[in-house]
Order: structure tokens, then sequence, then C-alpha cells
């Protein structure tokens, strides 16, 4: 699990910081408002997918203090999703920028 670790520190940052995750949404909110008007809709689905994961992730830190031990199983699912979201809207977002 130790491998992991690297890829896993981002989300442990925004486990005790949930509004912390307000910052990829606003960026790639402001990429998706900011664009040519062929601006990748990809950048919306990411840009609301993190404010929503951080209202989430907001609501698991105030429970993760009312149990003795937490055990976060739904990050094994939500890390991955979205990193690989994020990735896509990046790579889209770069290709409109670059697109003749």
């Amino acid at each position: 699990m130790s491998a992991l670790n690297p890829l896993f520190a981002p989300i442990r940052l925004l486990m005790d910081r949930p509004y912390l995750a307000l910052i990829p949404a606003l960026i790639l909110g402001v990429g998706y408002w900011t664009g040519r008007p062929e601006a990748p809709k990809t950048l919306l689905i990411a840009a609301v997918t993190w404010a929503l994961y951080s209202g989430y992730e907001t609501y698991m830190h105030a429970w993760s203090k009312t149990v003795t031990a937490p055990i976060r199983v739904d990050l094994l699912l939500l890390t991955p999703v979205l990193y690989l979201l994020t990735l896509i809207a990046l790579v889209s977002w770069w290709r409109a920028a670059h697109r003749p």
C-alpha cells in the first residue's frame, strides 16, 4: 500500500481541508466560462464534480469526528474517478486551446 501513498496524498490533504477541493472546481469552471465558445463540456462536468466532492468531503469530515475509527473505503472509488475526469478535462481543454 505504500506505493499508492503518493497517488492518494492530494486526497489525504482534502480529507483534512475539504474546502481545498473548490480550487480545482474553480480552475476548471473558469476555464469553461472564459474559454472559446466551443469550450469542452468536460471542463464543466469536472468542475461540478469537484464542487460536489467538496460538499461530500465536508460532510464526511464532520462524520469522521463522530466515530472511533473511520474507514474511508469510498476514497478507493472516488479518487481514481476524480483524477481520471480531471485528466480528461485538462486534455480536452488543451486540445481546444491548440485547435486552429
